[in-house]
Formats: C-alpha cells, sequence, structure tokens
C-alpha cells in the first residue's frame, strides 16, 4: 500500500478514535455524569477496523495486538445495548468476519510475513517492550470494562477505566515519540486530557444545571476562545519564511530599522520608503530586538493582535447588547472570519490598523455610555496611532459613526473643549513623523498626500486595480453566511432608522462603498470592517426564530462541506499544489469535530457559530502546512537562498534580475543587488537619497545597458524569475544555469 494511503488509513482511525471520546465527553458534561453512548461504540468499531488495517500494512505488532482484542469488546458492547440486532444479518456478520478473512488473505494470498511483527528491524527491542507493555495496559482497559459490563449487563464504564486508559496513554505517548510516529502521538495526547476530565466528572458534583453547555462555562469561556485561538494562530506560525511581496518588503525594512538604529528614516534595501508611516516596522524591530530576526518574530506581533482584536470586538459587542452571552458569541464569530487568518498570515500594516481602529471605537461607544471625558480622549489617541500606521484612512470608520450617532441619533458628543484636548492629542501623534519629514524636504508633503494617498485611490498606480464588485465578493467568500444575513435582516427593520442595527450596517455598508470605489483595492484594506459585521450579525441572529436558525444553519454547514471538499482536492486543482500527511490529518481532525458539534445538545444559535469557529482553527491549522510546502506558489524564495548558501559559500555577492527580492537579503548573509530592466516595480523614488551610494545596489540597465560587460563581476551568480528572459548573450559573455528552484533559477554570468 502507497505511504500516503497508509497514512490517511491511520488519521481517519485516529479522528474517529478522537470524535468519539469528544461526544463520550460533551455528552457526560452536560449529564454531570460520566455516560456511555452508543456512537461511541459504533465510531470504535470502524476506527479499530481501520488501525487495524494501519498497524498491519505499517509492520508494528503493538498496533496490530491491541485492536484484535478490542475489536471484539466493541462489537460485544453495541449487543448490550441491543443496537447490534438493529442491524442486518449481512452486515453483523460481514463486521463479525472480514478482520479473519483480511488475515488470512496476507497469510495465505498476499504471503504476508508475520514474523515482521515481532521481528520489525525498524524497533529496537527495549522500544518493541515498552510499547507492547502500554499496549497491553492499554487493551486491559476495555477487558475491564467488558468485565465490568456482563456483570452489570450495561455497557458503562468503571472508574478502573479510565485509571488505566491515563497510564496506557502515557506508555503509548511516550513510544510513540521515540517511533516518531506521528498518528499515535497525536491521538494519545488528545486521549490523556479526556481521561482526566472523565477521572474528575466521576468524582465531581453532578451538574443539575439544564441551562446549555455553553452557558456553564461563562466565567471562563472568552478565555477558552482566545486560547484556543491563540494555540491555532501560533501552530507552526515559523514554518515558512517572509513572502513576497509585502511581507518581505516589511520585514527587511524592520530588520534594516534594527540594524542602523534610524527609526524615523526607514530603508528597504539602501533606499528610503516612506510609503508607509513607520508603526508597524517599529513594532517588527522591537520583535526582533527581543525575540530574534525570524520569519516567526515578524509575525508574532500580528497574532497578539488578532487575540486583541477578539477581545475588543467582546468588549464593544457588551456596550452594545448589554448581555454577555451575546457579547461573547459576537466575539465567536469574529473569531471565524478567514480575514483573521490572512491578516495573520504574513505581515502587513492592516492588522495594527484595525486594533487601533477598534480600539478607538471602544472608546467613543464607552464615551457615548459613561459619558467620561477621559474615555474620548483615548479615542483621539488611538485614531493617532492608527494615523500612524497607515495615513488618514484610520478616520473612515470612526468619522462614520460619530456622524451617524451626532447626526441621526441625536447622541451628546461630549463638550467642545474635551474635542479640542483629543484632536491636539490625535494630530501630536499621528502627524508627527509626517511633520518631522516635511521640516527636512517640503517634498515629502506632495509625495505622501497626493502619490500615496490621493493616487491610490483615484490611479491604478500601483497595478492593484480590481473591478467594483471585488469587496463584494471577498465579503461573501470570508463571511458567508453572515453577511447575507445582515443584509437580509435590515430592510424588515428599517422602519427605526436610529436604532444600534442600523449603526452596525452603516459600519459595514459606508466602508465598503468607499473602499469599492477605490482605484487601489487589496482583500486586507476592509479589514476593519468585520468587527461591525459580526456584531451586526449577531443583533439580527438573536432575532431569528429557531426554525430560521436552523435554515442559516443548513447554509452554512453546506458552505464548509464544499470548501472542505476543494482543500481536500487542491492537488487535484493544479498539480503544482504539494501537501503533506500532516495537511490531511488536520482536515480528517476538523471533519470529526464538525461532525460531532452536530450531535451535542446544544442550543443551535450557538451551535452554528460553534462550528464557524471550529472550522477557521482548522483552516488556520492547516494553512501553516500548506504555506510551508508550497514556496513556489507563495513566492518564498528561502530555499533559493538556501541553495545559494550551500552550494555557492565563497560568493557573498547576487543579483536579482529586474526584480526586487528583500526576502533575500532577510534570508541571508549576502549582499543583494537588484538589476533593473524594465519592471516599474524597481523603478524607486530616490529624491530623497542624500546621496548616489544607492546607485551601487540598483543597477540601471535602461540608462546604462553596457554595465553587464563593462562592470559585472565574472561567475556572478544571478537570481531571476523561470519564465523571465536574461538579457540575450554575445561574444562577451554567457549564462551558465545552475539550477531553478520554487520557479527562481539560479544563474552564473560567464565572461569570456
Amino acid at each position: 500500500m502507497k505511504n500516503w494511503a497508509l497514512l490517511g488509513i491511520g488519521f481517519l482511525a485516529q479522528g474517529l478514535f478522537s470524535a468519539r471520546f469528544l461526544i463520550q465527553l460533551v455528552k457526560s458534561e452536560k449529564a454531570g455524569k460520566v455516560l456511555s453512548p452508543v456512537i461511541f461504540w459504533q465510531l470504535s468499531l470502524m476506527a479499530s477496523f481501520l488501525l487495524l488495517v494501519y498497524g498491519t500494512f505499517r509492520q508494528d505488532m503493538v498496533i496490530v495486538g491491541g485492536q484484535l482484542i478490542g475489536y471484539y469488546i466493541y462489537i460485544r458492547n453495541l449487543q448490550i445495548l441491543k443496537v447490534w440486532n438493529s442491524f442486518s444479518a449481512v452486515l453483523r456478520w460481514f463486521f463479525l468476519l472480514l478482520p479473519l478473512f483480511f488475515s488470512l488473505h496476507l497469510l495465505l494470498i498476499a504471503h504476508y510475513d508475520f514474523s515482521l511483527l515481532v521481528n520489525n528491524p525498524e524497533i529496537s527491542s527495549v522500544l518493541l517492550t515498552w510499547g507492547t507493555f502500554g499496549q497491553a495496559i492499554f487493551t486491559l482497559r476495555f477487558v475491564v470494562q467488558w468485565h465490568y459490563a456482563e456483570k452489570k449487563r450495561k455497557a458503562e464504564f468503571p472508574v478502573a477505566f479510565w485509571y488505566i486508559s491515563f497510564v496506557g496513554a502515557i506508555l503509548i505517548a511516550s513510544y510513540a515519540i521515540y517511533r516518531k510516529d506521528s498518528v499515535l502521538f497525536i491521538g494519545q495526547a488528545f486521549g490523556i486530557i479526556v481521561y482526566l476530565r472523565n477521572l474528575m466528572i466521576h468524582y465531581g458534583k453532578a451538574n443539575t444545571s439544564r441551562q446549555p453547555y455553553l452557558y456553564r462555562l461563562k466565567k471562563i469561556r472568552l478565555f477558552l476562545l482566545m486560547l484556543f485561538t491563540g494555540l491555532a494562530l501560533f501552530f507552526n506560525l515559523g514554518s515558512w519564511s517572509v513572502t513576497e511581496s509585502s511581507e518581505a518588503r516589511y520585514a527587511e525594512i524592520s530588520k534594516e530599522i534594527l540594524t542602523s538604529g534610524d527609526l524615523l528614516h526607514p530603508q528597504l534595501m539602501g533606499i528610503y520608503h516612506y510609503h508607509k508611516p513607520p508603526i508597524t516596522y517599529w513594532l517588527t524591530a522591537v520583535s526582533f530586538k527581543l525575540f530574534g530576526t525570524s520569519p516567526f518574530s515578524a509575525r508574532l506581533f500580528l497574532q497578539l493582535s488578532a487575540l486583541i482584536l477578539i477581545w475588543l470586538v467582546y468588549k464593544i459587542a457588551l456596550l452594545f447588547f448589554n448581555n454577555t452571552n451575546q457579547a461573547f458569541l459576537a466575539a465567536m464569530l469574529y473569531a471565524s472570519f478567514p480575514t483573521l487568518i490572512i491578516g495573520s498570515r504574513a505581515l502587513t500594516t492592516d492588522m495594527y490598523l484595525t486594533v487601533f481602529v477598534l480600539a478607538a471605537m471602544y472608546y467613543w461607544f464607552s464615551y457615548c455610555k459613561k459619558q467620561n471625558p477621559i474615555l474620548l480622549v483615548l479615542c483621539y489617541v488611538f485614531i493617532g496611532l492608527g494615523f500612524l500606521t497607515k495615513g488618514p484612512v484610520v478616520l473612515i470608520v470612526p468619522a462614520i459613526i460619530g456622524l451617524f450617532q451626532g447626526l441621526v441619533q441625536k447622541k451628546n458628543l461630549g463638550s467642545w473643549k474635551t474635542h479640542v484636548i483629543g484632536l491636539i492629542l490625535m494630530l501630536g501623534i499621528g502627524l508627527s513623523w509626517f511633520v518631522y519629514l516635511f521640516l527636512e524636504d517640503a517634498r515629502f508633503l506632495n509625495y505622501f498626500l497626493f502619490k500615496h494617498t490621493i493616487q491610490r485611490f483615484a490611479t491604478n498606480t500601483f497595478q492593484r486595480g480590481q473591478p467594483f464588485w471585488f469587496y463584494i465578493a471577498v465579503l461573501l467568500g470570508t463571511a458567508f453566511p453572515w453577511v447575507i444575513l445582515l443584509f437580509k435582516q435590515f430592510p424588515r427593520r428599517r422602519k427605526d432608522f436610529r436604532n444600534n442595527g442600523t449603526l452596525l450596517l452603516m459600519w459595514v455598508l459606508l466602508p465598503l462603498l468607499f473602499f469599492s470605489l477605490s482605484q487601489s483595492k487589496l482583500v486586507l484594506y476592509i479589514l476593519p470592517i468585520y468587527p461591525g459585521l459580526a456584531i451586526g450579525a449577531i443583533y439580527y441572529w438573536e432575532k431569528l426564530k429557531p426554525a430560521q436558525h436552523k435554515i442559516w444553519e443548513r447554509f452554512q454547514s453546506v458552505y464548509h462541506t464544499i470548501l472542505m471538499i476543494a482543500l481536500l482536492s487542491l492537488p487535484l486543482i493544479d498539480a503544482r499544489i504539494s501537501l503533506n500527511y500532516k495537511y490531511y490529518f488536520i482536515w480528517f481532525i476538523l471533519a470529526s469535530l464538525l461532525v460531532t458539534i452536530q450531535q451535542v445538545n446544544i442550543r443551535k444559535s450557538d451551535r452554528t457559530i460553534i462550528a464557524a469557529f471550529i472550522f477557521t482553527l482548522g483552516l488556520t491549522c492547516m494553512s501553516t502546512y500548506f504555506l510551508s510546502q508550497n514556496p513556489g506558489l507563495i513566492n518564498d524564495t528561502h530555499r533559493v537562498t538556501d541553495w545559494i548558501s550551500t552550494h555557492e559559500q565563497a560568493e557573498r555577492r547576487v543579483y536579482i534580475y529586474d526584480k526586487r527580492l528583500p526576502s533575500v537579503l532577510f534570508n541571508s548573509n549576502l549582499q543583494v543587488i537588484s538589476v533593473f530592466d524594465g519592471d516599474e516595480s524597481l523603478n524607486r523614488e530616490t529624491q530623497f537619497q542624500q546621496d548616489q551610494t544607492w546607485k551601487t545596489q540598483l543597477i540601471n540597465l535602461k540608462s546604462n545597458p553596457e554595465w553587464i560587460t563593462s562592470s559585472a563581476p565574472h561567475r556572478s551568480i544571478w537570481i531571476v524569475k523561470s519564465k523571465k528572459k536574461l538579457p540575450q548573450s554575445d561574444r562577451d559573455f554567457s549564462w551558465q544555469q545552475l539550477t531553478e528552484i520554487d520557479g527562481w533559477k539560479i544563474v552564473r554570468l560567464i565572461k569570456k
């Protein structure tokens, strides 16, 4: 059997094993006592057969020996529960005889060497003994359970079952570590938690509460939400390098700030880079200082920003609803939007901008409710910080909200003195960097205000043009079906134009319209509207009837199913996509959890949002394996620089043809020289350079076409896009291709 198919069977089996205990634990939590549901034994039987296949082909006696016993114990428990006879006679005999037929096939037809189960050269005798002992104890738990069930004539778990499970899981998990078997280890690591919790339930007091399970965790549920989200966000975070072009650019600028100590004049590869204000660079440089220069450090504060955003959504929703459950659901729904993944996977300004925007909104709403002038001042302070992050775009959402509340809802917006103090602080913080550079060079005003603000909005100067409906498609893809719910429900309640539902709709609709009119469009530009979308969706969600909840839940389930099938089929869609077994394992776990949540007896309104949240957590973890396994598709050049560093150790200088690749500089200690030959992205603004040293790092072949012949070093190393043609060889030089990696050719210049 092929290795990928074998691993798929193993992961599916472990997914079913995990799902059975998850269902059992949830049902036990609800009842306040340890239960043994029918579905536990049904999933156990299916998983046991799959793991029997896995262990046999893996030639591992430890796995095979344990499953043969457990398989028939599961069947016996189904008999005690009087469920077994509900299956047809054909199906019952199929399950009874299939393991035996399978073994006979291996023995008599396939000539399987069963001695390998005992004498496996890959496993030492000591390790084999340790694993066998652990599996024996692990199997013994079901023997004990079977004896108990036969004695009581009930398919229940004795307390000894959980003690034995815990000890056996520890032994097998340690065996899996030495065996380097991820299937075994992950399954047992999850089990250890379940066994301990069942013991706690057994010895604890029965919970007689009739409230939904979600409510019984309300004291810690926000903490748990942020904990699980944080674990997913930080999972495998540094497994891929910085990507071109935005993330690599921001990371390299931050690295150069840390190296030079110049906080006010950001530079990219020796050229001043004033496209964006400096807060993103400063935060990233601090991360590099504290944790070292790495892709993980570059993204570290992004993950913390995502957690802060979830907390702020909760706090703002609490001000709107004055209800902790609705506020929690809004925070969970916000955490389920895939835009949070997109924003946290690559270093840009947008996550930090959204934090400052939302913090400003929180203090604004708090001020409107409490009328404390300090809160209003803090609102202005965070707007100023947002201005120092991405410029005047920070004003869009706060301005809309402020005008709506002042002009439409007729709220008291406070004294003019407080606003003046706030404005002074906002302008002092937000304009500080701009004023400093303007005083150095008056041309900076025109540079930033017109070229990087007005031109970005009105023209396609930066080649980011998209059709008007672009953001509508983005919202449908990242917030389905919640965006439809928000816009569908509003017309039915439009009679009260001054209510908070209208305010939340304006939070989404007007910035969406503004950014849709812009000629420059990127997905993350609309990131600040998603908190309003989450809160607004919950505002209307709680007003729906249970029958309507069921309809919307089905919409979401269909959406999740389609996406999961697409994720599973990615290599079939594009042959360039490479995915390892860990990606599919996360897929199996995700599918198991989504099926499990449907078996849990909680409110449909809660369950729908929990399912959305679980789905996004799975996507977050899966994304790390996709990004790490496909460097060529995400413009990750670390394998290119690794090859040069390994095979060309004497060469410390590398030339990039007609591209600007800051990732090469970030990933290595090489001296990087860009050779401009028509790509306008390399035609940098150099009017602020104080000398001509930058020309040594950016060669312009358009103004000096003979440079390769006259000045380029013999046997120098060049990096060029695979489909890009190098300058035509002539009698003076030629190109020697050394290798091709992830869509990049590495060539050597040979001078004759």
